[in-house]
């Protein structure tokens, strides 16, 4: 194998896929990232055998072949390396000749042929979707994802693709957030893509990019301009979501957006550091935020608000409202309410494909 690449794009396809490699592995192979040169091109792989990327890199190949090369400290090298192109030579002992300007390395390499294979295309079931547009929708689901092991189907954002529609749901038990946008799908599937997928979707997922998802048996296929990120997916059965988002809710109130978040952080510094309580208390034109607790004193503030129904306290986890509201849009939010205790539905006053739904909490 003999290449010549360039600097910036050799840097941005190894920060790619540089989060899925695990730093302790227990096959030494797996903290390596896989360099493969054909009559395509170059690809940069990596793996941790749950979740997988390829990444194409434009490059000249002189010869082809594959190395696999330790990870991080590839990157670390590459990033201080001077702004000029590139050569890595693989040579007959196994180890990588890499040239750039006037500096020269040897490199421990292990063989392509010892790296787990990585297959990275569904043959079909591919589902178009806009790149900003899915980043969106990540965001304002995936901090709902559980962090409880022994309920390993909750520690994902399930995944629904019906005709003509697209659907993210996260839950915790505690709360639930579900945004879904119109797409042009055929068929109907479904399954839970593990946090570590999740996350990676978020981090390469940019504004004008387009993007194509499938689900194929026990695996699910994220495609974007010279990207694939593979996944396995979380085996078990998903709540059912739709049983648990209220109806009927004869209290609706709108607020500003920024003025209640930065009146829930304010209030919610003397909370109890644990479970963050906070107390709404709302009547005609007002919503008063009160908070206490025994070792810091109390806290209250009132704010502007349109609301309709009978007057009504109840109280919430503030991190759980703050993590809810960050990533809407909108100037305005709507709460939905039924009774003290029931959960309230919090949704954007401008964006009906979004909502979350939260337990409330005695206080």
């Amino acid at each position: 194998m003999e290449i010549q690449l360039a600097r910036e794009p050799f840097i941005r396809a190894l920060q790619l896929v540089q989060n899925i490699v695990e730093p302790r592995q227990t096959l030494p192979i797996l903290s390596n990232v896989l360099i493969e040169a054909g009559q395509s091109g170059v690809c940069i792989a990596a793996t941790d055998l749950e979740v997988g990327a390829r990444v194409a890199v434009p490059a000249t190949v002189v010869r082809a072949g594959g190395v696999t090369l330790a990870a991080r400290k590839l990157l670390e090298l590459v990033r201080e390396l001077p702004a000029q192109p590139i050569t890595l030579t693989l040579q007959e002992n196994g180890w990588v000749h890499l040239v750039c300007g006037t500096a020269a390395f040897r490199l421990v390499g292990l063989p392509a042929e010892e790296y787990p294979p990585l297959e990275t295309e569904a043959t079909e079931g591919w589902v178009a979707v806009d790149g900003a547009r899915l980043r969106g929708m990540l965001a304002r689901t995936g901090y709902a994802m559980s962090q409880d092991e022994s309920r390993p189907f909750l520690n994902g954002l399930y995944l629904v693709l019906r005709k003509r529609e697209l659907r993210l749901v996260a839950t915790d038990g505690h709360r639930l957030a579900l945004a879904q946008v119109e797409v042009e799908a055929d068929g109907e599937v479904a399954g839970i893509v593990p946090r570590k997928a999740v996350q990676e979707m978020g981090r390469v997922l940019g504004g004008g990019d387009g993007a194509a998802l499938a689900i194929r048996e026990n695996q699910f296929f994220l495609r974007t301009p010279g990207f694939v990120l593979v996944s396995k997916l979380i085996e078990g059965q998903f709540p059912n979501y739709e049983q648990v988002l209220p109806k009927g809710h004869p209290r609706r109130l709108t607020a500003g957006r920024e003025a209640l978040i930065a009146a829930l952080r304010r209030v919610s510094v003397v909370a109890d550091d644990r479970t963050r309580p906070v107390r709404f208390v709302l009547g005609p034109g007002t919503l008063r935020l009160t908070a206490s607790s025994q070792e810091l004193g109390e806290a209250e503030e009132v704010l502007a608000a349109d609301f309709a129904g009978e007057e009504l306290t109840i109280g919430f986890n503030a991190r759980y409202l703050l993590e809810a509201l960050g990533p809407m849009e909108g100037e305005q939010v709507v709460v939905e309410l039924k009774d003290a205790l029931s959960p309230g539905v919090f949704r954007s006053a401008t964006d009906e494909q979004h909502l979350c739904v939260i337990m409330p909490m005695r206080i």
